[in-house]
């Protein structure tokens, strides 16, 4: 009877800790963290997740009934940080897109014309979120799901439940990859701004040769539809810029994870 209990609680302990890593990256990936899906529905994914990873995963090699509230607080800030790091890794590319989007919005002039993002909940220019949701939607077309599935399987391999804690290179590691949001901004929406500039530039000139013609009238719509096209350019290369990212957040996931 007491082997049984024992058993018990030590799988109730393996489930903590997996669905406290499984939450935490739930709650940072774009789609599970949107205002959209209701909170609940979000704790019931994750929670059958955990339930399908319990026998897949190693258990803890520390028993139970060896755990205070000590170690138990050590243990679940660690599964913290190895799911924020996990959801880091993906959160970034997304958050990187909108930032192109928002990027190209401001050089077209839509900054006054804001909308609610349906995702986040704020004010955006339409650019950022036509280019949010494209990038949402080809995440799931190019299986970027199983991508993060397979990466946190993998997870409980590289880093058991009862790993050590994280070096500081892990963390400094996370705050160089935090960098690459604003990276792949001006990456994604560096076409819109060098055919922007161009046009800025030939009206400026033509401002100067001309200064009867009212270039104000013709730069607005010219400014517009031209960015429009580019951005266009842009979303179709989408897919090919994803499969890219998510294999260098994948090299990042296995390189934070072995910093432990």
């Amino acid at each position: 009877m007491n082997e049984l209990l024992s058993l018990a609680w030590q799988d109730t302990l393996t489930f903590v800790f997996i669905f406290l890593r499984v939450g935490i990256i739930f709650a940072m990936i774009p789609f599970f963290s949107a205002e959209l899906i209701p909170r609940r529905i979000t704790a019931i994914l994750a929670f059958f997740l955990s339930l399908v990873l319990v026998p897949m995963v190693p258990s803890p090699l520390i028993r139970a009934e060896d755990i205070n509230v000590l170690t138990l607080l050590v243990f679940l800030l660690h599964e913290a940080l190895i799911g924020m790091s996990l959801g880091l890794a993906v959160t970034i590319i997304f958050a990187g897109i909108q930032i192109a989007g928002e990027i190209a919005g401001f050089q077209m002039g839509f900054a006054i014309a804001n909308v609610v993002d349906p995702m986040t909940g704020i004010d955006a220019p339409i650019t950022s979120n036509v280019m949010y949701i494209t990038a949402f939607l080809l995440f799931f077309a190019i299986g970027g799901e199983h991508m993060l599935i397979k990466a946190l399987v993998e997870s409980y391999y590289l880093i058991p439940l009862d790993a050590s804690f994280p070096q500081r290179s892990f963390l400094l590691g996370c705050l160089a990859y935090g960098g690459q949001m604003f990276m792949i901004g001006v990456k994604v929406a560096s076409p819109i701004i060098g055919v922007l500039l161009l046009i800025n530039v030939a009206f400026a000139i033509i401002a100067r040769a001309l200064p009867q013609m009212n270039v104000f009238l013709m730069a607005f719509p010219l400014t517009i539809a031209v960015g429009l096209t580019f951005t266009t350019f842009v979303i179709s290369l989408l897919p090919l810029f994803m499969s890219g990212a998510l294999a260098k957040a994948w090299e990042f996931m296995i390189s934070s994870l072995g910093m432990f």
